[in-house]
């Protein structure tokens, strides 16, 4: 049997499953605990190996033909939950390894499926690497920004991207809810609004960098799985937005 181009996907990411385990396997840990070591290294092979479960959950899901539609309300209710388990990872102590990593796979898994829908819309994958490819050239980019040049970049930045972030949920769950039975009504404001969201996120992107590069120095005790989560969803909220535009 000939295997298929999504059998071969499949098994690519797999492979590249083992050895970004094995090089956290190798760097992350020390006696059964984060290590402070290679503190932005880990950081970055756990943001790595996030991107890569979901690539395989979705490519795996293809290959299979699964078809997954979610509803308005169904997509609100998976949205609290994701939200709800972020938060829980933040007061999760990282001295439990076991515990900590799996309540993180859940979480993984459920933003994977959420976002199957949208990579599965696109018959054309050549979109959606152009769009991952996008969304690294940016990361690359600003990254170097903040690596170069930290001064540039100002502690209060944070605060003032959350606060507008959390008007630009409540201003699309509102319309979402208001709209539900005419989307095209607000097709615009949506467009309009994902523009705005990755100039947002890349914002992000330059203040979480810098603060991963005043915790790599502070650190007394690691946590790779909240520190790569924060650069993760910059990532992945730009690739959802960039992919959105691509409709």
């Amino acid at each position: 049997m000939k295997p298929t181009k999504s059998l071969i996907s499949v098994f690519s990411s797999l492979l590249v499953l083992v050895i970004v385990l094995f090089s956290i396997a190798l760097n992350s840990f020390e006696k059964g605990k984060f290590t402070c070591n290679k503190y932005i290294l880990n950081t970055y092979l756990y943001v790595i190996l996030t991107f890569n479960i979901i690539a395989i959950l979705c490519l795996s899901l293809e290959h299979n033909n699964v078809k997954i539609k979610f509803n308005l309300w169904q997509l609100i209710g998976l949205f609290s939950i994701t939200m709800g388990i972020i938060v829980s990872l933040a007061f999760v102590d990282a001295k439990y390894i076991l515990g900590k990593h799996l309540l993180w796979l859940v979480l993984i898994l459920g933003l994977g499926l959420m976002f199957y829908p949208m990579y599965n819309s696109f018959t054309d994958k050549s979109v959606v690497l152009s769009a991952m490819l996008t969304t690294i050239m940016l990361t690359i980019g600003l990254s170097l920004v903040a690596y170069l040049k930290p001064e540039l970049i100002s502690f209060s930045l944070g605060p003032i991207l959350s606060m507008l972030l959390l008007g630009v949920i409540i201003m699309e769950l509102s319309l979402l809810v208001i709209y539900r039975n005419n989307y095209a009504k607000i097709k615009n404001i949506f467009r309009y609004t994902s523009y705005f969201v990755i100039f947002l996120f890349m914002g992000f992107i330059l203040y979480d960098t810098k603060m991963l590069q005043i915790r790599a120095k502070k650190c007394v005790k690691a946590d790779y799985i909240n520190e790569s989560l924060h650069l993760f969803l910059d990532m992945f909220n730009i690739l959802v937005r960039i992919l959105g535009l691509s409709r």
